[in-house]
């Protein structure tokens, strides 16, 4: 079985599809001795070192370039290498394949199409056009969660097989981890964008501080995202507010390991990575019920619905009072999130890939 991967992710991004993109093509490639992999991506990367690769140029500054580079290039590439299935990692395509190469997608979320106010114009606009011909064309959708599942048959009621495949976390056991703060905080990890909805976490604990006194900080960590410039200026002028910007695995492992609890507070989501790590590392989390959120965490997190201010708030102030509630939440979430593994990721999509192509 000959499987090849649009991996651009991997070159041009540090978020949740960077991290599943990398991880997964990493894990299939550990599990899988048998089939052959081919990987296409838009520039010069030392993770494609020693693999089979093929660099299609990207230049989103010419206009047009990326249409023909999605529509005409890569399929026309894709034509010459002939393999038998095709995935697509960041779910707008695969595009003009022949019929005798089965087409995949991978579905996150439907965020740009049901929230498109959280979303550059340029995004919204383009999913609108695109997601839905993808959804009904591909052969198989490989959805993160159920509830990434349910939105995709809702909106688009798609002809092809759509199977839920959870993404797994990073396991590496960093030696020697720093505390990066000599005060007590509240972590936030994520990239920084409206859906995030960092408002509510941010007037929850200023509110706190003036009402409690709480010893605390609020660490805001991850890559500035789109619609932020605003947030991101008002917020550095506090002092108890800390952002820290992109962190890499290693620092991640530090404010993670530290941190009193983990707040995640998105409005919608179609998985939700970093509470699952804050997790692995032994941190009581809290978050909001957002899309898919409810789905993963419901039992195993303090929950609270991502415009209720005062649950927030209450849950909060419990954990930084209640040792024992923090104590258990700590050791029932690090064992949840030990179940989480890329290698059974890999398992199952490497299953269904070959169901898919001797359909």
């Amino acid at each position: 079985m000959h499987i090849a991967i649009l991996a651009d992710p991997i070159d041009n991004q540090k978020a949740g599809v960077h991290y599943y993109t990398k991880n997964l093509a990493e894990a299939l490639l550990k599990i899988d001795k048998k089939n052959k992999y081919t990987f296409i991506h838009p520039k010069k990367n030392e993770f494609f070192k020693d693999k089979e690769h093929f660099i299609i140029k990207s230049n989103r500054h010419i206009p047009g370039h990326e249409s023909y580079r999605k529509f005409i290039k890569i399929p026309r590439l894709l034509k010459k290498i002939k393999p038998d299935i095709v995935i697509e990692t960041c779910h707008i395509g695969p595009f003009n394949l022949p019929k005798s190469i089965k087409r995949a997608t991978v579905a996150y979320d439907l965020t740009p199409v049901l929230f498109p106010q959280f979303h550059t114009k340029q995004s919204s606009i383009g999913h609108k056009i695109l997601f839905g011909k993808v959804l009904k064309n591909v052969d198989l959708i490989l959805s993160i969660s159920e509830n990434t599942k349910k939105d995709i048959i809702k909106k688009y009621n798609p002809k092809g097989l759509i199977e839920v495949i959870y993404a797994g976390i990073d396991k590496t056991d960093y030696p020697k981890l720093k505390r990066p703060l000599k005060a007590p905080y509240i972590l936030y990890l994520g990239t920084i964008e409206p859906r995030k909805n960092l408002k509510i976490l941010i007037d929850a604990f200023k509110e706190l501080k003036k009402e409690k006194n709480i010893p605390h900080k609020l660490v805001i960590a991850g890559a500035t995202g789109w619609k932020s410039n605003k947030f991101l200026k008002k917020t550095a002028k506090n002092k108890d507010i800390i952002l820290t910007g992109y962190l890499d695995n290693r620092k991640k492992a530090e404010y993670y390991k530290n941190a009193d609890m983990f707040v995640y507070p998105s409005i919608y989501e179609g998985f939700g990575l970093p509470p699952l790590e804050a997790m692995s590392r032994g941190v009581p989390v809290i978050c909001s019920t957002g899309g898919s959120l409810n789905e993963i965490f419901r039992n195993h997190a303090l929950m609270f619905d991502p415009h209720d201010k005062k649950t927030l708030k209450y849950h909060i102030s419990n954990l930084i009072e209640n040792r024992e509630i923090r104590k258990k939440l700590s050791s029932h979430g690090k064992n949840y999130a030990s179940s989480f593994i890329w290698e059974k990721t890999a398992q199952k999509t490497l299953k269904i890939l070959e169901k898919v192509i001797n359909t």
